[in-house]
């Protein structure tokens, strides 16, 4: 593998470390060319600007979670489906552990024009599925509730690799979806 491409992944891997611990707004440039031990003409040479890292490193997570929901958009979710939706999602964010947790921990992120309002709108659809279209404040709050387990475990490190921590959590997740949707 050619050296450029390993400097390129020091970088990435530096920065998403730094922004974890200190977020995306108090990570410099020259913070990350010093963690990595490359000038800052060197970051350049990877990466235009810091803004192109965080699109880099954000992206993944968030092309992947978009595919979840778009998955599930068309069919009728049925408790079944409803249970495929919330594995699906807590899935994705265990894959992208660290940036889950970094985005979700960091409210420059949640507040950057683009990537604020890409992760908003995912929010959003995902909330229509769980609260089965019933627009109302109180349908809204148990379905914003509902994605807060999905990603409050994953932000504070509970779930690891642990089948049985995920199993729980989908199941109240799925139970607290299910008395959501279906009652009447």
């Amino acid at each position: 593998m050619p050296r450029h491409v390993n400097r390129r992944q020091d970088l990435l891997q530096a920065a998403l470390s730094a922004f974890v611990d200190r977020g995306y707004a108090s990570t410099s440039v020259a913070d990350l060319a010093a963690a990595t031990g490359l000038s800052k003409a060197a970051f350049v040479y990877h990466f235009s600007s810091k803004e192109d890292l965080l699109f880099e490193l954000a992206g993944p997570l968030l092309d992947d979670l978009d595919a979840v929901v778009g998955r599930h958009e068309n069919g009728k979710l049925d408790e079944a489906a409803l249970e495929s939706l919330i594995t699906d999602y807590l899935s994705t964010l265990c894959d992208h552990r660290t940036t889950a947790e970094w985005i979700d921990a960091d409210k420059s992120i949640l507040n950057h024009g683009d990537l604020g309002t890409r992760l908003a709108e995912n929010n959003r659809r995902v909330h229509r599925l769980l609260a089965g279209g019933r627009p109302s404040k109180s349908a809204r709050a148990r379905a914003s509730a509902i994605l807060g387990m999905l990603w409050r475990p994953v932000r504070n490190g509970h779930l690891g690799d642990d089948p049985s921590s995920r199993r729980a959590i989908v199941d109240l997740a799925v139970s607290a979806a299910a008395s959501l949707r279906f009652a009447r």
